[in-house]
């Protein structure tokens, strides 16, 4: 087994199914912030140890109660309490291993991939009342049909986070090219109401702002939020979607354009 503490936020086990070698292995990162993925799976005991929870190590497997994949665990742990690897609280003793090198592009070179890569352009509003918030994103992607799941990237230092967090709802309303004013004035306006001013904006679920006339509006509930670098995935469950004929518009190169079909051959 291999717990993985990424510098990108995440924490991944591999080899879930190894039981003769366990260790924990860090990207470069600052101190603080190792320190922290750390304490969200145990202890460090000195500069090259860590013990680890059980506990956690099952919910990161994603095998917990296979009965095949216990009886593997049980014996790891018999095998490291017999080498006095266990604590009186139960928790594993691993080593900490550190990666010396992360080789990665540079934030123009992945700026410029990015510009690249055609994607919908969404509204992703959340709040009621005076307390209404949105955001243009071009990250919405479909996760899962059953149960159907839709997910986007939100930057950690945004101005809809904590109404976002705090609501626990959000509408993904998929934009159009009838709706460039309602664009200029997510983009132009302060958060909150002003940026509500211009489009055909109706209260859903739980009073959320739905743009009446987008391509399709998604109202969900969050399930799931993860950080990962500079922004945080947000995942929701669909509870009620509505669509109209607007044609849909997609952010490439920096702009946004409409589309066409492509020509008949």
């Amino acid at each position: 087994m291999r717990v993985h503490l990424t510098n990108a936020g995440a924490i991944t086990l591999s080899e879930a199914d190894v039981f003769n070698r366990l260790d924990v292995l860090a990207d470069p990162q600052p101190r603080d912030r190792l320190d922290q993925s750390i304490a969200r799976i145990g202890t460090r005991e000195d500069e090259t140890h860590i013990r680890l929870s059980p506990s956690v190590l099952r919910f990161l497997s994603g095998h917990a109660g296979d009965a095949d994949w216990e009886s593997g665990f049980s014996a790891m742990l018999d095998y490291a309490a017999r080498k006095a690897w266990l604590d009186e609280r139960g928790n594993v003793r691993a080593h900490l291993v550190f990666r010396e090198t992360d080789a990665v592009v540079s934030q123009a070179e992945f700026k410029q991939a990015m510009r690249g890569l055609a994607a919908g352009v969404s509204a992703i509003t959340t709040g009621s009342g005076a307390g209404v918030a949105g955001m243009i994103v071009s990250s919405l992607t479909s996760i899962s049909a059953d149960p159907p799941m839709v997910g986007f990237f939100a930057h950690r230092d945004s101005s809809l986070r904590d109404t976002l967090l705090a609501t626990g709802r959000f509408v993904a309303n998929v934009l159009g090219e009838e709706h460039r004013e309602v664009m200029a004035s997510f983009l132009g306006q302060p958060q909150g109401p002003a940026r509500f001013a211009t489009g055909r904006w109706a209260t859903g679920d739980g009073d959320l702002p739905v743009l009446g006339d987008a391509v399709t509006s998604m109202e969900c509930e969050i399930v799931c939020t993860q950080r990962l670098g500079t922004h945080d995935l947000v995942v929701g469950k669909l509870r009620r979607t509505t669509s109209s004929a607007a044609n849909p518009v997609v952010h490439f190169n920096a702009a946004t354009h409409v589309l066409a079909p492509a020509m008949a051959h």
